[in-house]
């Protein structure tokens, strides 16, 4: 019941344009055409849906596997994700501070300042999780991450994503 009222609230002001971000990652994406429809599958039909219907051995499959397996791999689904600049821990720390909040107007307004980041990959969480999965998941996320808490969430992503590129050359 709440996850409908909040996502309109997210999406209702137009946040989920970084331009910049998007535009970053679009031009990294363009580098391999491959790894480009995969991101673009894995955003539309779900990360769950690619990893099991990828052909073993592929990029597809390469590239879904490891962000089922990734503690942040649902965050991909984010667009502009792949070239975010904020530390893992502290996008964490937002998001778990953001999900620990009662939803009103106050805490909404304060949302709005927080930006659109933050509110893009809320909406991703709760939408699959609802808000009480969500605070769970993003406690296991803090925990599994701690090994690259300090790197930016885009830098992570291509790092991961890259490896499939590699090893199916």
């Amino acid at each position: 019941m709440i996850v409908a009222p909040v996502s309109l609230a997210l999406s209702g002001c137009g946040w989920f344009g970084n331009d910049e971000r998007a535009a970053l990652e679009l031009a990294w994406l363009n580098r391999d055409v491959e790894i480009r429809q995969v991101i673009e599958q894995i955003r539309t039909q779900g990360l769950e849906a690619v990893a099991s219907s990828a052909h073993a051995g592929s990029v597809a499959a390469c590239v879904a596997d490891r962000l089922d397996k990734d503690p942040l791999g649902k965050l991909a689904t984010v667009e502009g994700a792949l070239a975010e600049s904020v530390p893992v821990n502290e996008l964490l720390a937002d998001l778990e501070s953001l999900l620990s909040q009662e939803l009103n107007f106050e805490s909404a307004s304060s949302l709005l300042q927080k930006g659109a980041d933050i509110a893009a990959y809320a909406k991703v969480l709760i939408e699959e999780q609802g808000i009480a999965g969500a605070s769970k998941s993003l406690a296991a996320m803090s925990t599994q991450a701690e090994s690259y808490a300090q790197q930016d969430l885009g830098g992570h992503f291509q790092t991961l994503i890259e490896g499939c590129k590699t090893r199916t050359n």
